[in-house]
């Protein structure tokens, strides 16, 4: 893929020294209610700290997934990807039950989900973020999930040598492809495997220039859509 041109902010970021992400607080309460009867989801989250960032959250993650306790490796990813927005420990509940209302704090959670989740973590580190987004976006998909957030679960399942991992999964939600479209003129559908493909390439492409991972140059783009690192 073409490197011309790569904007001028975006390459700016790509040659300065990498900054560690930023860590946020989030609330416990609202979480606890939500996986009241997910017993290794509710230790999970009483041992996650204050304040969470990627790497603190890659620890927890793997370290969860090592154990072979996906949901509580999920949920852990979906705290730090919801942020402080509020809606994260409803929506996560309806990915796990299926059910999207007021009654999915009383649904039970649905073992096909474990089942997918734990299938596209292993294709991710097996056969790369092209395959597990596919696989994700299709016929392994889950309910409720979109590539918004499977690409967040995707990232931590596969960032086994770090946080910056050049081979694990790149994030993908529509504040990227947003700064995208606007400032290098990619237009990409967040939904669909084949913008995923252009998406990876173009990262690679830009990576390799400025001798970085793909995940660095996420990284570098997400900071720029949003003000955060």
């Amino acid at each position: 893929m073409s490197l011309d041109p790569v904007p001028a902010e975006l390459a700016e970021l790509l040659v300065a020294e990498p900054l560690p992400q930023q860590s946020f607080s989030w609330n416990r309460m609202p979480w606890r209610e939500q996986m009241h009867d997910l017993p290794d989801v509710l230790t999970a989250l009483d041992a996650l700290p204050d304040r969470v960032d990627r790497s603190s959250t890659r620890e927890i993650v793997l370290a969860e997934l090592d154990a072979g306790r996906i949901l509580p490796a999920f949920v852990s990813a979906m705290i730090w990807g919801h942020g402080g927005t509020g809606f994260g420990p409803v929506r996560t509940r309806w990915i796990l039950t299926g059910v999207r209302s007021h009654r999915a704090r009383e649904a039970p959670v649905l073992e096909l989900v474990s089942e997918r989740l734990g299938e596209g973590a292993a294709t991710a580190r097996q056969h790369g973020p092209l395959r597990a987004y596919q696989l994700m976006n299709n016929a392994g998909g889950v309910k409720h999930l979109g590539a918004a957030f499977f690409t967040k679960w995707l990232y931590f399942a596969s960032a086994i040598q770090g946080p910056d991992d050049p081979v694990s999964a790149p994030i993908i939600d529509s504040k990227v492809t947003g700064w995208l479209e606007e400032h290098a003129g990619v237009t990409l559908d967040v939904n669909r495997t084949s913008s995923y493909e252009i998406y990876l390439n173009l990262l690679n492409a830009w990576s390799e220039h400025y001798g970085r991972s793909p995940v660095q140059v996420e990284k570098a783009i997400f900071g720029l859509a949003t003000g955060r690192s």
